[in-house]
């Protein structure tokens, strides 16, 4: 099974639709695979975004799509960043004693439901002690979005893409091909664990088996809907649907507060900032 793959039967996206396909097209053909050797692990950490500091503001990116821990081939070759590194740069801007604001350069069609709403709590938690605001220069999109949407202020560029808020699972079934090929999997377990091998390569769900995965699903919704309604009461329901808005019709919905590039978003930052002595 291929490394999105195992992603996929243990965890759920809160991805764009076109990001999930994406990914998984790219990994069921890619056939590169390394193991964590040290040369691995010194790509990896080359590969680690890096926070901005410009005075006392911290720019932190959230950037390509989340993931715990993912495999180094999935962040060369497909733009995959680990949510651990993230959420690492949230809670160091947040430490800092010299940061006094921080802005997440958002960027991302959102990630894994695994190590992503952590994010979004860490930012909950740093806006506690200093401001925080969101710009999206790109993408917001999903998982993104949930992280953003727990700043003081939210602004985007007018083209950017704000919002997908909802929830995508996918289980590949590999029956018809493997059949046509010769080849069957039989699975064994016991008795009463008639969940155990959902979405195991070779089988096909069972109805009680998708009811289990549709749950899933509408509870990693039910928190992403709360999450983002605990900060923003004003995003309106009709925009919480899984559709995307371009930025200057997000702001109708109650998506983002302000329209402006990122210099902007700073300004706006530096005016939530008190002045030294308050």
């Amino acid at each position: 099974m291929n490394n999105f793959a195992k992603r996929l039967a243990g965890d759920i996206p809160l991805l764009t639709a076109d990001a999930l396909a994406f990914l998984a097209g790219r990994s069921v053909s890619d056939p590169v695979r390394a193991a964590e050797h040290p040369m691995i692990r010194g790509a990896r950490e080359s590969m680690k975004p890096k926070m901005e500091v410009r005075g006392n503001i911290a720019i932190v990116p959230v950037q390509g799509a989340l993931a715990y821990n993912p495999d180094v081939s999935e962040m060369f070759y497909d733009g995959v960043e680990d949510s651990r590194n993230v959420l690492g740069m949230v809670k160091a801007a947040a430490a800092d004693p010299n940061v006094e604001g921080i802005l997440l350069r958002m960027d991302t069609p959102g990630g894994m439901l695994l190590g992503g709403p952590e994010i979004a709590d860490a930012v909950a938690s740093a806006g506690k002690s200093k401001p925080v605001v969101a710009h999206a220069g790109g993408l917001c999109a999903s998982l993104g979005y949930m992280i953003a949407s727990q700043a003081r202020e939210v602004v985007a560029n007018k083209s950017a893409i704000v919002g997908s808020i909802g929830v995508i699972s996918s289980v590949v079934d590999w029956t018809a091909y493997l059949n046509s090929i010769g080849v069957k999997f039989e699975y064994f377990t016991n008795e009463a664990a008639r969940y155990k091998a959902a979405g195991a390569i070779g089988t096909s769900l069972n109805p009680d088996q998708r009811s289990q995965i549709q749950s899933q699903v509408e509870s990693a919704f039910q928190l992403f809907r709360s999450t983002v309604l605990s900060n923003r009461p004003q995003v309106k329901s009709e925009a919480m649907q899984g559709q995307t808005f371009r930025g200057s019709e997000s702001k109708a919905y109650g998506l983002v507060d302000r329209l402006g590039d990122e210099d902007f978003a700073i300004s706006v930052l530096k005016s939530h900032i008190a002045p030294k002595g308050n």
